[in-house]
């Protein structure tokens, strides 16, 4: 009888253990990883901030920057700031820059288009392998460079399920690492200029998420469509 007892004990177990839509750490933990192994983190594209005659896209490459020779101290300043992330982004060898003459527009009091000598960066191979997309809720699919294979190291603690929202949601706490980061990650200009990757160069990093429980189990929030 009381082997019997334990038998159904272990059973009970290994059903709770096996069921994804038991609220543990197991279950959560998948539902992080599945995210965010989708969505490793990214460094944005700079826009262009010099716009030529008939590319009006800022997004597009190549992508057009003003050298810093303005005379005027701010107005150097503002192109010196422009110009460290794309000088960074080459450093790193993922831009390449040529310089060549376009034509932009002279403002409201000019006769027409002026012509100005500007950098333009375009991809070079490892920053066409790198490049991706992102999706910004203010500028939608966003280009941008990312990088490393986020996964959940341990879930620290979580919130007991309730309803919200006519979902069932529990927040989770965990800790990650973003493993397998591409050379390029670890140039010293890119990393001044992108302080986000020495953050996510460190051993452990911390993260929060509120799963959702579906028909077939847990996911992330972001990954959830209500």
């Amino acid at each position: 009888m009381k082997c019997a007892s334990v038998l159904i004990l272990v059973v009970a177990v290994l059903g709770a253990c096996s069921n994804p839509k038991a609220p543990n750490k197991a279950n959560f933990e998948k539902a992080i990883n599945a995210w965010i192994g989708e969505n490793p983190p990214c460094i944005d594209v700079p826009r262009s901030p010099v716009r030529a005659v008939g590319h009006a896209d800022p997004k597009a490459f190549p992508l057009y920057v003003e050298p810093a020779d303005s005379p005027n101290p701010m107005r150097r300043a503002t192109q010196e700031r422009a110009l460290k992330p794309f000088q960074a982004l080459a450093d790193a060898g993922l831009l390449k820059a040529e310089q060549v003459q376009i034509n932009i527009d002279g403002g409201p009091f000019a006769t027409g288009p002026a012509t100005r000598t500007v950098a333009a960066y375009s991809l070079t191979p490892e920053g066409e392998e790198a490049l991706s997309t992102r999706t910004s809720r203010m500028a939608g699919q966003v280009p941008a460079f990312c990088y490393g294979a986020p996964k959940v190291k341990e879930i620290v603690r979580f919130t007991e399920p309730a309803d919200m929202m006519g979902a069932t949601i529990s927040r989770v706490e965990y800790t990650y690492q973003v493993k397998d980061q591409p050379a390029w990650t670890r140039t010293p200009a890119l990393q001044a200029a992108f302080p986000q990757l020495v953050r996510d160069s460190a051993d452990t990093l911390e993260g929060r998420a509120a799963v959702v429980l579906t028909n077939e189990g847990w996911i992330h929030e972001r990954a959830a469509k209500f």
